[in-house]
This record gives C-alpha cells, sequence and structure tokens, in this order.
C-alpha cells in the first residue's frame, strides 16, 4: 500500500479573468495549507482561498452526521447567526491569526451585510510579513438554505504609492 497523502484536499479553480482560486472544503486543510504558504512561500501577500463548511458546533449539535443538520439552521435562525458569529471570532479569525503567525492582526475593519437570502461579515486588514505591505481580507457567508458557510480569504499586495 502507498502512503497516504497528508497534504490538505482542496481544488483549484480558475476564474474568467484567468485568477487561481484553491477551493477547501475542510476547515483543518485550510488552516493547514495557510500556514504553509506563509511559512514556505513569497506568495503569502497575493492569495485567494476559498473554504465551504459546516461549523463544528454544527456538525456537535448533529453527531458529525451532515444528514442529520436541521434545516432550521440558517441564516434565518438567530441562535444559529449568533453561534456561527461567535465562531468566527473567537475561532476562525483566531486560527487564521495563528496559521499566518501574525499576533498583532487585530481585523480593525470590520462590517456586515444581511439581506433576505444571507448575512456576510467582512473583515480586513493592512499588515505586513517578511517587510512586504498587504491587505488581508475575510469575508465569511452564510445563507438561508442550509448550514454550510463560505469563507473567502485573500490578501492583495499594497504597492507605496
Amino acid at each position: 500500500m502507498g502512503k497516504k497523502d497528508k497534504g490538505p484536499k482542496m481544488t483549484t479553480v480558475t476564474t474568467k479573468d484567468g485568477e487561481q482560486v484553491k477551493v477547501f472544503e475542510e476547515l483543518d486543510d485550510f488552516e493547514r495549507y495557510l500556514k504553509s504558504e506563509f511559512e514556505d512561500t513569497t506568495r503569502f501577500d497575493n492569495m485567494h482561498l476559498k473554504l465551504n463548511y459546516y461549523p463544528p458546533f454544527v456538525m456537535h449539535h448533529s453527531h458529525d452526521d451532515p444528514d442529520k443538520i436541521k434545516d432550521t439552521d440558517n441564516s434565518h435562525n438567530k441562535k444559529f447567526v449568533r453561534h456561527l458569529h461567535q465562531h468566527v471570532e473567537k475561532h476562525l479569525l483566531k486560527d487564521i491569526k495563528e496559521a499566518v503567525n501574525h499576533p498583532d492582526l487585530k481585523w480593525h475593519d470590520k462590517s456586515k451585510d444581511e439581506s433576505f437570502e444571507k448575512i456576510v461579515w467582512h473583515y480586513a486588514e493592512d499588515t505586513e510579513y517578511n517587510k512586504k505591505p498587504f491587505k488581508m481580507e475575510v469575508n465569511v457567508a452564510c445563507n438561508h438554505l442550509d448550514a454550510m458557510v463560505e469563507v473567502d480569504y485573500r490578501t492583495v499586495p499594497i504597492t507605496p504609492a
């Protein structure tokens, strides 16, 4: 038997404008990839990643069976939205900060867009790593159809004026 590939499971999608986007389905794979990119490469300041996953608190309540997730776990459920926001603020953003080894990351630029179809939290911060300035953006969305959460992580280089 061959060795199992221990690398993060992802798919690469090319958008209409030629941008390469890496898409993950597991939070652990997303964090592992993010950590390796910041440790091993110089591309950390121009990256686009997406993560589509069920939050840990949803999986816990459904006993790790996606078929048992309640239909009411969506953006119309105040309890779900509250727990998701807590998960994002206390775990996801903290885990991203640890993965990129950037303890000073504060996410000063925060906002929220809410509509009937979905809720999106926006987080952004201008920062620097290895003397390279860049903007880090994280958008977290939940919709009215199911408990699936969509994370859009992007870093964009900042060029001096």
